[in-house]
C-alpha cells in the first residue's frame, strides 16, 4: 500500500529528500511547472483534476484539465508510473437527492469524455487513468463503479468521504474495495490511523493526503514510535493539545542537521522543514502498521 504526499507548488520538496516519495498534484495553473523545480522525480506520480478548485471558481473546462495534466505528464521521466485523474463533479453544497444525482451523473459524462481525450491521445504505457467513484450512499456508488466499469476504467479512486465519521470511511472504502477489488482501489484525503489500518488489512493499492503540510502549518510536530502529535507552545494556537517547547530526539533528514528548526515558527521556511520531518514520522508509522498486517 503506497501513500501519496499530496503536494502543490508552495509546499516542501519531499521527493528531494526522500528517494521513495509517491506523490499527488492537481492539474491546476499554480502547478504548471512545478517539476521543473525539483531535484529528484517522484517515484509515483497521480494527477488529479483539481475538480474542487475548479468548482470553487466555476470554470472546469474539461478539455483544459486534460491538456494540463499531459503538460505535467511531459515534465516527468518516461519510466514513472503515473495516473492520471478524469474530472469529477464534487458533491459540495449538495444538498437535495436530484442535485446528488445529477453530480453523480455529471461525473460519469466527464468520466466518459476523459477516456475518449485519453484514447486519442496514444499516451504510453506508464500512463493509466483513474476513474472516480462519485456517489452518497452505496446503490448511487455501486451504480458509478458499474458505470466506469463499462467505459473501460481499471483503476479507481474513491473520495467526498471529509463529512463522513471514521467508522462509516471504513464502512465505504470496504464496500467499494469488495466491488473493484482493493489492489485497484485509490482513497482520497484519508489518513486516520484506524482507517490506514483497515486500509492495509484489507490491501489497498493507495491512498493520499496533505496531512503532513497542513500539521506543520497549524504548528503541530509529529513523532512515531508511539505516533503522536504535538502543538509548539511558543505560538498563539488557542488548542487544547499537548506542547512542546524543544524538540525530541529525531533521526529524520532536518532534525540529523538542525533539529531546532522544525520548532522555529518565525518564517514559511521552517514551516517546510517542519512539513518533512512530520512526513518521515507519517510514513514510519504507516510502514509500521502495513508490517503489523503483513505479520498477522
Amino acid at each position: 500500500m503506497d501513500f501519496y504526499i499530496s503536494w502543490s507548488h508552495s509546499d516542501a520538496r519531499f521527493s528531494d529528500y526522500f528517494e521513495y516519495c509517491p506523490t499527488l498534484v492537481s492539474a491546476v495553473n499554480r502547478n504548471k511547472n512545478v517539476f521543473k523545480k525539483l531535484t529528484n522525480y517522484p517515484s509515483k506520480l497521480i494527477i488529479d483534476s483539481g475538480a474542487v478548485y475548479y468548482s470553487r471558481k466555476g470554470r472546469n473546462k474539461l478539455k483544459e484539465i486534460f491538456e494540463m495534466q499531459l503538460s505535467l505528464i511531459e515534465s516527468m521521466p518516461e519510466t514513472t508510473p503515473i495516473k492520471i485523474v478524469h474530472l469529477d463533479e464534487p458533491l459540495l453544497n449538495r444538498n437535495t437527492l436530484s442535485e446528488r444525482y445529477e453530480s453523480v451523473e455529471r461525473t460519469l459524462f466527464n468520466a466518459l469524455e476523459h477516456m475518449n481525450l485519453f484514447e486519442r491521445n496514444g499516451l504510453d504505457k506508464n500512463v493509466s487513468l483513474m476513474g472516480v467513484i462519485q456517489g452518497f450512499d452505496f446503490p448511487s456508488i455501486k451504480y458509478s463503479i458499474h458505470e466506469l466499469k463499462k467505459m473501460g476504467y481499471k483503476h479507481f479512486g474513491l473520495g467526498s468521504m471529509l463529512d463522513k465519521s471514521p467508522k462509516e470511511q471504513i464502512e465505504y472504502i470496504t464496500y467499494v474495495s469488495n466491488i473493484v477489488g482493493p489492489e485497484n482501489l485509490h482513497i482520497f484525503g484519508v489518513t486516520g490511523l484506524e482507517q490506514i489500518k483497515e486500509m492495509a488489512s484489507l490491501g489497498v493499492e493507495s491512498f493520499d493526503s496533505s496531512r503532513p503540510s497542513m500539521a506543520a502549518v497549524y504548528f503541530q510536530i509529529m513523532y512515531s514510535e508511539p505516533f503522536r502529535t504535538y502543538l509548539i507552545s511558543s505560538t498563539r494556537v488557542n488548542k487544547t493539545q499537548e506542547k512542546i517547547d524543544k524538540p525530541l530526539s529525531c533521526d529524520c533528514p532536518i532534525c540529523i542537521v538542525n533539529p531546532d528548526e522544525i520548532i522555529n515558527t518565525t518564517h514559511r521556511s521552517f514551516t517546510k522543514k517542519r512539513s518533512i520531518h512530520n512526513y518521515y514520522h507519517l510514513v514510519k508509522e504507516i510502514e509500521k502498521i502495513k508490517s503489523s498486517v503483513e505479520i498477522c
